[in-house]
């Protein structure tokens, strides 16, 4: 009998169990599919980027640089921004001597992705309407409720040095309109590689080697964790290079990570900005 009953609570509760993780599901999903008028979501993250181009010329961190050709090598620099250019900010790098008052030459890199702070530009009221926006969702980034905006690339990809040439998805904190994290990809590459894909499958082969050009794509994540005074500033950002096999599997080619840290503004009251 007492076998029985054991056998009865253990059903009753795994049922109540599923029935838990199941409304725990839903309700995830709910908040996943939650829709939200673009409007006013927009305008408070204009009135967010303005803060952001408030500090943009008015900080320091240190940049480190490592690469998978080069995975021993990390470089260090002194890493701000210079000037507002029309499509983005110029940055400004120095070797990190940790010598204060040190002078160093300027070091000049050239990078087939955009900058880190750039993205800070989407949402300038005046720059808001050159991308296509879509609300995909809400989900949770690093302990921050978000909302996921969907975007569209409005210029074809070129060099790739400038955010209006990627399309992608951008998370934002719900509480104050921080960006929290960015995936995104060369405007249009989903179809240029099925485009090419199908070429390669198609190409003359050597034995059983396709003669070919493999499809090669980019990938470019970046994290806006470094908090400082209820703003989020970009902490790392990785860009990928890859092929695509003939069973279109990505082959990854190279990854460049790029990491922030130690930000100190100048010439910026803080109290003014942040902590109202």
């Amino acid at each position: 009998m007492r076998g029985g009953l054991r056998r009865l609570f253990a059903l009753v509760g795994t049922v109540l169990l599923g029935i838990w993780a199941g409304a725990s599901v839903a309700a995830a999903a709910q908040g996943a599919n939650a829709t939200v008028d673009l409007d006013p979501l927009l305008r408070s993250l204009g009135q967010r980027a303005h803060t952001y181009e408030t500090v943009a010329l008015r900080f320091v961190c240190i940049e480190s640089i490592r690469a998978t050709d080069d995975p021993k090598n990390e470089r260090r620099f002194d890493y701000m921004y210079v000037e507002a250019q029309e499509q983005r900010y110029r940055p400004f790098r120095q070797a990190h001597t940790g010598r204060l008052g040190k002078n160093v030459p300027e070091t000049r890199l050239d990078f087939s992705f955009p900058d880190a702070f750039s993205w800070t530009l989407m949402f300038a009221p005046d720059r808001q309407k050159l991308f296509h926006f879509r609300y995909a969702g809400q989900e949770w980034f690093s302990l921050r409720e978000a909302h996921i905006l969907e975007f569209t690339a409005p210029l074809p990809f070129t060099t790739g040095t400038t955010i209006y040439q990627w399309s992608g998805r951008i998370w934002v904190d719900i509480e104050n309109y921080n960006i929290l994290k960015v995936e995104a990809e060369p405007g249009n590459q989903t179809e240029r590689l099925k485009d090419q894909l199908k070429a390669y499958r198609q190409a003359p082969r050597f034995l059983i080697f396709p003669m070919g050009k493999k499809p090669q794509g980019q990938g470019y994540n970046i994290t806006f964790l470094n908090e400082l005074h209820s703003l989020s500033l970009p902490d790392q950002l990785e860009f990928k290079t890859f092929t695509l096999n003939l069973e279109g599997k990505e082959e990854w080619e190279n990854l460049t990570v790029l990491r922030y840290s130690g930000y100190q503004f100048f010439g910026v009251d803080v109290r003014e900005l942040f902590l109202k």
